[in-house]
């Protein structure tokens, strides 16, 4: 899928990772203008967020439903000031394809921990569900008020080699889904990427292929 085929008023989602930090931010099409396809920016506290520089780079999300999303990696995307009005751009011949967020290496876990969730930071006990190099999900028992965007906080005491290990999970709600019984699943995008993380992921996922009880 080319993203010139994208229509004119799409909801879109921009990925943007600056220097190793992953942002996620809603925007749509504004408009297609010869061989480009142009974005409403970003705009924090009133000032453009910049989509420009050696160390950013982003990625166009869309999400389709029933179907699997589709993802444009790095869009290489610039700023432009057309008819009076700045849009964030991207080549129409750039090329999707696509993309299950699912698909790193996941983690079960169903651990009940303190999280802390929202503006006024509360602190809930969830369901820690599973954990991956880019994300986690959390059971609560029912729907959050204000949950979309979310930042979510907590920490999962780990067993690597026989020692525990306190891994910060500081993440945003991206997804959430009715669980048949009643209760809510939360989708986490990791905000704050640590090593330990991917050394304790890896270490499951080796444990895992070889047999062993994870």
């Amino acid at each position: 899928m080319l993203l010139s085929d994208l229509d004119k008023g799409v909801s879109v989602k921009l990925i943007i990772t600056i220097d190793e930090k992953v942002f996620e931010f809603d925007s749509n099409v504004a408009l297609h203008h010869r061989k480009e396809v142009l974005f409403e920016p970003i705009r924090k506290d009133g000032k453009l967020l910049n989509v420009q520089g050696n160390n950013i780079s982003v990625d166009i999300l869309l999400i389709r439903q029933d179907e699997k999303p589709i993802i444009w990696k790095n869009a290489d995307m610039t700023c432009i000031r057309y008819k009076r009005n700045i849009y964030y751009t991207a080549e129409g011949s750039c090329k999707g394809k696509e993309f299950n967020r699912r698909s790193e290496y996941r983690i079960f876990i169903g651990e009940e921990l303190h999280a802390r969730i929202g503006q006024k930071s509360i602190e809930r006990v969830v369901v820690l569900k599973d954990l991956s190099n880019s994300g986690f999900s959390f059971i609560y028992p029912e729907e959050l008020e204000g949950a979309d965007g979310a930042f979510v906080s907590m920490v999962y005491p780990a067993r690597m080699e026989d020692k525990v290990y306190e891994l910060p999970l500081y993440g945003k709600i991206i997804r959430k889904m009715s669980l048949p019984d009643g209760r809510m699943l939360y989708g986490c995008i990791l905000l704050k990427k640590n090593k330990m993380i991917g050394h304790y992921i890896n270490q499951k996922q080796m444990e895992h292929l070889a047999g062993k009880k994870v």
